[in-house]
C-alpha cells in the first residue's frame, strides 16, 4: 500500500485539485500538481495498464482502490523516471511543511540493516537517556 502523500498525490493527479494534496495549498504547490500533471500524463502514454487506472480513478475518485492503483503506478514511474521522482519529491516536502497541528509525518530513507535505529519522539517534557 502507498503512503499517504503518495495517496494524496495520486488523488491530485487525478482529480487536478491541489487541495486534496493540502488544505493549505499554495501557488507553489499548484503549479508543481500541474507539472507532475503533465509528466505523468506524458510518461503513462502508451502505458495502457497505467491509462486504464487513470481512467478507472478519474471515473471513480472515491474509490480507494481504484487511487491505490494509480499510486502504485505513480511509485513505480518514480523509481523509472528522476524528473517524476524529483516532482513527486518537492512536492511531498511542500505538504510536510504545510501540515500541521497533531500530524506527524515520518519519513526514513534508505535502508535499516544491522545496528540501524530509527526513534521516535513526541511531546517530551522532561530529560530522556539513550
Amino acid at each position: 500500500m502507498a503512503d499517504p502523500i503518495t495517496i494524496a498525490l495520486a488523488t491530485a493527479v487525478v482529480t487536478g485539485v491541489a487541495g486534496k494534496i493540502s488544505e493549505h495549498a499554495s501557488e507553489a504547490v499548484s503549479e508543481g500538481l500541474k507539472r507532475l500533471q503533465r509528466a505523468v500524463f506524458k510518461r503513462f502514454r502508451g502505458d495502457d495498464a497505467a491509462q486504464e487506472a487513470i481512467d478507472e480513478a478519474r471515473i471513480s475518485p472515491e474509490d480507494p482502490a481504484a487511487i491505490e492503483a494509480v499510486a502504485g503506478h505513480l511509485e513505480r514511474a518514480a523509481t523509472e523516471d528522476p524528473e517524476i521522482a524529483g516532482l513527486m519529491r518537492r512536492l511531498g516536502d511542500q505538504v510536510e511543511q504545510h501540515a500541521g497541528g497533531d500530524i506527524v509525518n515520518n519519513n526514513v530513507y534508505g535502508d535499516l540493516k544491522g545496528n540501524s535505529k530509527v526513534i521516535q519522539i513526541r511531546d517530551s517534557h522532561g530529560g530522556i537517556n539513550m
